[in-house]
């Protein structure tokens, strides 16, 4: 076969996975370049709705890739686009005589796109399917999408802003009753987001089925336009436009003109550049605007992390039959906390994708899509505005009426409305969107579900997809801290969220994310499967345990994915403008019970991931990876799967050096090995809490002076000189990297006495070694310190044993390498270069038998501190490089009876660790 005449084959291959672009993929066409009229791209896909893309077939005479880089930046001479995208397909050349290629056919092949390459190195291998889904989805550069996001971002507060000066504040909230209260928008930029909402929508409308008008800036023509459109369908997305426009048009006709111009700009800018069919309302704006999300700690999910956890939760091999147009009368993707629906979105194109594959009509696409509306996808959240966007989202997928989905509202507030918690023990909430603008799109009922709620039956739902909230109630953080709650409605919500809870493997302090496990677990049907985004927390929190334990004895096909620690935060994180690790967990509910625990595969890599198309190709290569490398292309990150029985810590969560995992977990269990997973020696173990006496938290010590909540038997003050440093009621309340750079630190605070019958009780918890909650492994240089008697405090927790040689030889195992690994294995790892143990946690920390050492072995000890403790130590993530800490590894080792075991090979390989380097 010659190229020519293969990429004739592609090029039909392509046609028939995408049918609806089938016009618009030529093929060896010439004339098509502006630039070279004479020279012509192998294929090239020109479809309206975005810029082309050149794909380029080399049979391995390895230039597959210059050639597509050449075509970069030259424009299709039927509209004047630039080619900003181009993929380098290679074929092995063979003997492969056929005039057509099925669309099953394997191949390689690399995307091209401003001046990088996906993937880094080699091919990905997919077939022609996997081909026509990587051009759809990154047709559009990530780069573009962003900027044209934020520029109509702009367009919207600079509209709300035209209106602002003129509506009186009366007006304001006649605005703000209309929009729903509790907007996490304010009432003119939720107004903004709706019409530019209506008006996108009513673009991506023309030229369809319907008599549509174009957009206009004239208020009157707007309305109209809406009404008639309104009367064909879309309820939900124009009723409250419609509502707001005709409220306001009186106000001010000259400044309501003005903003709607500003509005129709932005269509503008987004049809421009052929964004109209890619760019989403919720998904790129919405997160942009919201003013509440970090308080409520809910983060939105980004796009390409919604892809990646679709395509890693919806699943080709799940039992369905991907063919049949009606599968969404009995297939059911829900999202209880669903934002502005990112992940039911991509949870309905993932099964799109499949039913492409699958032999599916123009006629089948259509019943999907309403199967699906009426039917398949179930969503709630405690935002109107967020709840609208994701019915509105959804919509537009065609042009055809439907009924009344299931997208609803529900409220947050007092006693009985804790959102869609409350599913922990109903079927049904009630849909406040209904009663505010309804939910029908005009073509009628029907659905079989309470008409005034959402109904999500127990055992009922094929796949859960969720990125929920965060918030949790501790340390000053206040769960239900949303815009409108008064602190009575926010404690009446908390106590229903303990009612509802009750006995089941979840806990307040994990934050809501771990309820919502356990609602997913209510709901999901046996063989259904879960996806969650969550904090990396829950791989490690002494809180999640119970949750964790559910996940391994309920579930199987048990997946965490993370990436490197450092490398997906801020703008590339799993959620929008979070600084904090994330994860992914995607699970199948076992068909029948047992007690067993599933294994959990754990999933690194190297990389965020950042942009569609590449996320579902990243998928691929997770579901078809075993033990080791994940390979796509080249090496992007390491699986490696194990057993946890009990929820312990999935200590492999984000781990890049599995082997020092592997000796960490060993550690902790009673056997040290070596580099090469060789048995070293065996370790009598045992929790904290059996050798000690643990002292209590600082929230029983005492408070700072003019706390508005007092707590505690002392007010804390701080210490000013070496002076105040000495004396009763002292305490080693927090940590400075600058002061503490040894082993011996002096107390950081005095204390006055502000409850007598607490302050004595309190004060018997004194000692002269204190173990780290919180440590910092880039600044920090200890993680147990010992000086004179004083409390604990805020970072510090006192242990407390008869013998001081026992505390002297703890000190010197927390701060060898041994004892920072079993920290790191056991802390949370939710901030890069950063581990923390919860107080329980703490208890339970491995540490080795001290109290059982002969006598000669705890003199030495004691005399190795002695020695050692007066000198100065480098931060802990240099462990591998600092004489002094080699000085106390050698000391512990002789301790353990280990002297030859090569502590500088396990320095190395765990300051490699990003996790423990963070970002130096």
């Amino acid at each position: 076969m010659t190229e020519e005449v293969f990429n004739v084959a592609l090029g039909r291959a392509l046609k028939r996975a995408l049918p609806e672009w089938r016009d618009a993929i030529l093929i060896e066409r010439t004339h098509t370049l502006r630039e070279a009229p004479a020279k012509h791209p192998d294929i090239l896909v020109a479809h309206h709705t975005i810029p082309p893309v050149a794909v380029e077939v080399s049979f391995q005479r390895g230039d597959a890739d210059a050639d597509a880089m050449s075509r970069l930046g030259l424009h299709y001479s039927g509209n004047g686009r630039e080619i900003q995208t181009a993929i380098a397909v290679e074929q092995p050349k063979g003997d492969i005589d056929m005039s057509s290629i099925p669309t099953s056919h394997a191949i390689r092949y690399a995307l091209h796109q401003n001046g990088r390459r996906f993937p880094s190195s080699g091919f990905v291998r997919g077939d022609v399917h996997d081909l026509a889904r990587l051009i759809a989805t990154t047709a559009v550069p990530k780069e573009e999408m962003e900027a044209v996001a934020g520029r109509v971002a702009a367009d919207v507060a600079a509209a709300a802003n035209v209106l602002e000066p003129v509506i009186k504040s009366r007006d304001l909230l006649k605005i703000s009753k209309a929009l729903y209260q509790r907007s996490s928008l304010t009432g003119l930029r939720t107004t903004m987001v709706l019409w530019l909402n209506a008006l996108l929508v009513q673009q991506r409308l023309r030229g369809g089925t319907h008599d549509v008008p174009p957009v206009s800036h004239v208020p009157s023509e707007c309305l109209n336009a809406w009404r008639s459109i309104y009367g064909i369908n879309w309820k939900a997305i124009f009723k409250p436009a419609i509502e707001i426009l005709d409220r306001t048009r009186s106000i001010s006709p000259s400044e309501v003109s003005e903003a709607l111009k500003l509005l129709t700009d932005a269509v503008e800018r987004i049809e421009t550049a052929r964004l109209g069919s890619d760019i989403s309302i919720g998904a790129e704006l919405f997160p942009k605007m919201a003013e509440d999300r970090k308080e409520s700690a809910a983060f939105y999910t980004q796009p390409a992390t919604a892809e990646l956890l679709a395509a890693l939760t919806i699943t080709r091999d799940m039992r369905y039959d991907w063919s049949d147009g009606a599968l969404f009368e009995r297939f059911h993707i829900a999202d209880v906390t669903c934002g502005t629906g990112t992940l039911l979105q991509f949870g309905y194109r993932q099964v799109k994708a499949y039913h492409r594959r699958a032999e599916h009509t123009a006629e089948s696409m259509l019943q999907l899509h309403r199967s699906a509306m009426e039917r398949g996808l179930i969503g709630t959240d405690v935002s109107p505005i967020a709840a609208h966007l994701t019915s509105a989202g959804l919509a537009v997928d065609t042009d055809q009426p439907y009924g009344d989905p299931n997208i609803g509202w529900v409220g947050v507030g007092n006693e009985n409305r804790t959102g869609a918690i409350e599913y922990m023990a109903k079927s049904a909430i009630e849909d406040l969107l209904m009663d505010t603008v309804g939910r029908s799109s005009g073509g009628g009922g029907g659905t079989g579900y309470n008409y005034n709620s959402v109904t999500v039956r127990d055992n009922s739902v094929d796949v859960v997809l969720m990125n929920p909230p965060y918030s949790r109630t501790r340390v000053g953080q206040s769960a239900f801290d949303i815009a409108g709650l008064t602190e009575k409605e926010r404690k009446a919500c908390q106590a229903r969220w303990a009612k509802l809870i009750r006995g089941e493997p979840c806990l307040k302090t994990a934050g809501m994310a771990a309820t919502f496990l356990c609602v997913a677990r209510k709901k999901v049907k046996p063989g259904g499967r879960i996806g969650f985004v969550l904090p990396r927390t829950a791989a490690f929190a002494k809180s999640w345990e119970g949750t964790r334990g559910m996940v391994e004895r309920d579930f199987e096909d048990i997946t965490a994915v993370a990436v490197s620690s450092g490398k997906a935060l801020g703008r590339e994180a799993f959620s929008a403008d979070t600084n904090m690790e994330e994860m992914l967990l995607t699970a199948a509910r076992k068909r029948t019970a047992d007690a067993t625990h599933s294994p959990v595969k754990c999933v690194t890599l190297y990389e965020p991931v950042t942009r569609l198309g590449e996320a579902a190709e990243v998928a691929r290569a997770i579901l078809g990876a075993d033990a080791g490398p994940v390979v796509l292309g080249g090496e992007i990150g390491v699986s490696r799967t194990f057993r946890s029985e009990g929820g312990r810590p999935w200590s492999y969560v984000g781990v890049v050096h599995d082997d020092v995992a592997v000796i960490s977990i060993s550690l902790a269990d009673g056997e040290l090995l070596d580099l090469e997973g060789e048995a070293a020696a065996t370790i009598q173990m045992a929790c904290l809490e059996d050798l000690f006496a643990v002292g209590p938290t600082h929230h029983l010590i005492g408070h700072i002076p003019d706390s508005r909540y007092p707590t505690g038997a002392f007010t804390i003050h701080d210490v000013v000189n070496a002076a105040d440093a000495i004396g009763k009621y002292r305490s080693l309340w927090n940590v400075d990297s600058k002061s503490q750079t040894r082993m011996v630190v002096s107390p950081t605070k005095k204390c006055a006495v502000y409850d007598r019958a607490k302050a004595d009780r309190v004060w018997k918890s004194r000692s002269t070694l204190f173990y780290c909650r919180k440590v910092s492994w880039t600044s920090q240089v200890v993680a147990a310190a010992t000086e004179r008697p004083a409390m604990g405090g805020n970072m510090w927790i006192s242990l407390q044993h008869a013998d001081p040689r026992v505390l002297k030889a703890f000190a010197l195992w927390a701060n060898s390498t041994y004892g920072m690994l079993v920290y790191w294995s056991k802390g949370s790892r939710t901030h890069p270069g950063r581990s923390m143990l919860e107080v329980r946690a703490i208890r339970k920390v491995p540490c080795p038998r001290l109290d059982t050492l002969d006598g000669r072995a705890l003199d030495r000890a004691a005399a190795d501190f002695d020695r050692l403790s007066g000198l100065d130590l480098r931060p802990m993530y240099r462990a591998d490089r600092d004489a002094v800490r080699a000085g106390i590894d050698d000391a512990v080792s002789a301790m353990l009876g280990v002297p030859d075991y090569d502590t500088d090979a396990l320095a190395r390989a765990w300051c490699a660790e990003p996790s423990v380097r963070g970002r130096k």
